[in-house]
């Protein structure tokens, strides 16, 4: 809680009013929950997913994306049950088809899974597929990751994402490149011929 209003105060200096921003996702059992984090846009209204250098996020905001501390504020989410700290993160209604997001019935979504380790700069890799909806042809392979999370889950599993999380705030090719792509690629070959194609 300390942090948290330290980090208040400031996007209040540097930002203004709001300072929290709450978005509409689709949790466990497929019922929508607000979704919360700290507010790093001038403009939170349009397209969800964030573009390469979006000329919207601020300075501030940059700085909170960058060291990922816009997302402690779903620790509230967390409170309230309504995520872990490990899983799948919660999608979007737009890019909700139920028959793909079956996982959801057996987990909640959580605060960090191999999708948010590995996409960490999602926007430089959605540059890199291009096109009119890149962000379509990444979901798949979140899709399946989140697939294979909820069929491998453990605790021993949840340990290690936790570590390798908070590695990937500090070394994020590290994290992504040499502790979980190689062991991912053997079970989800997609993970290797994706990143063939879209170099990370």
């Amino acid at each position: 809680s300390p942090g948290i209003l330290f980090i208040t105060i400031l996007s209040l200096i540097f930002q203004g009013y709001p300072v929290f921003y709450k978005q509409e996702r689709v949790g466990f059992k497929f019922k929508n929950f607000k979704i919360h984090k700290f507010r790093t846009m001038i403009n939170t209204t349009g397209d969800s997913i964030t573009k390469y250098n979006d000329s919207r996020i601020t300075l501030f905001g940059k700085i909170l994306r960058k060291t990922k501390i816009d997302e402690i504020p779903q620790l509230f989410n967390i409170l309230k049950g309504e995520m872990r700290f490990i899983g799948p993160r919660p999608e979007v209604p737009k890019y909700f088809k139920k028959n793909q997001f079956i996982f959801l019935n057996l987990i909640k979504p959580g605060l960090s899974d191999f999708s948010s380790i590995i996409f960490r700069n999602e926007d430089q890799i959605l540059k890199k597929i291009g096109g009119d909806k890149p962000y379509e042809k990444l979901l798949p392979l979140k899709i399946s990751l989140a697939h294979y999370y909820s069929k491998k889950k453990s605790f021993i599993l949840d340990f290690k994402l936790v570590v390798i999380t908070v590695i990937s705030i500090f070394m994020p090719n590290y994290s992504s490149k040499k502790l979980l792509i190689p062991n991912l690629s053997k079970d989800i070959p997609e993970i290797k011929s994706f990143f063939n194609k879209y170099p990370n």
